[in-house]
């Protein structure tokens, strides 16, 4: 007897793969996106004078040159040695986040509109990079939109994928974020507290694409 051809086959095929890649990759890309912490830490001990994680911003440990113009102590001189590693991470953790969006595009949390917000952040996490602080204020502040807004909405969206506990963290962190976001970025409420509110706009959401990771790598179809 002659038997039609099964056509679900493909996607039967893809599943074990799509499974081995998100075992593969995505913790290890999570965790590498995280690369614009450790940066932060490293590049702030060489930063002159000495570094406020309160005051300061992320973006002025990227400026490669002694100015006066960004540092919010009036007339303090701010260099910053190591802004290349800064800016070299900020790329990096937005390849990884691109990479992320390719590679979990079926898992909770980075399904749909929620993977290509993550893909916009990442895209505007290597934009930041390129574009620092010193090169161009204006056009750094419209580059780092994506990130600033993709993440916290990447977040509040794809948390609805989940069920219980993580949906309702996800979606008030990101809710959270979102909302200090916006502020950070429209108005002077904040001034002089800057680099805080911008961590805690920036920092839950790289957390969040890890727990994602982790959570994606333990519900992954298994080899075959």
């Amino acid at each position: 007897m002659i038997t039609a051809p099964r056509l679900s086959q493909p996607n039967e095929d893809a599943r074990p793969t799509a499974g081995r890649a998100v075992r593969a990759l995505a913790l290890p890309l999570a965790v590498l996106q995280l690369a614009t912490i450790a940066a932060e830490i490293i590049v702030s001990f060489a930063f002159k004078p000495k570094y406020d994680w309160v005051t300061n911003t992320i973006s002025e440990l990227g400026v490669g040159g002694c100015t006066t113009e960004f540092d919010p102590r009036h007339g303090v001189e701010a260099c910053s040695p190591l802004a290349g590693v800064m800016n070299g991470a900020m790329i990096l953790s937005g390849v990884c986040l691109i990479l992320l969006a390719i590679v979990l595009r079926r898992s909770d949390g980075f399904g749909g509109l929620a993977g290509v917000l993550w893909a916009v952040a990442g895209a505007g996490s290597i934009a930041t990079g390129l574009v620092s602080l010193d090169t161009s204020p204006v056009l750094h502040q419209i580059v780092s939109m994506p990130l600033f807004f993709g993440g916290p909405l990447a977040i509040a969206i794809g948390a609805f994928q989940f069920t219980g506990a993580p949906r309702v963290v996800g979606a008030t962190l990101g809710c959270i974020a979102l909302a200090l976001g916006v502020v950070f970025s429209t108005t002077d409420w904040v001034y002089g507290f800057g680099g805080i509110i911008e961590r805690l706009v920036i920092w839950p959401a790289l957390a969040w694409v890890v727990f994602v990771a982790a959570h994606a790598r333990k519900h992954a179809a298994p080899s075959r």
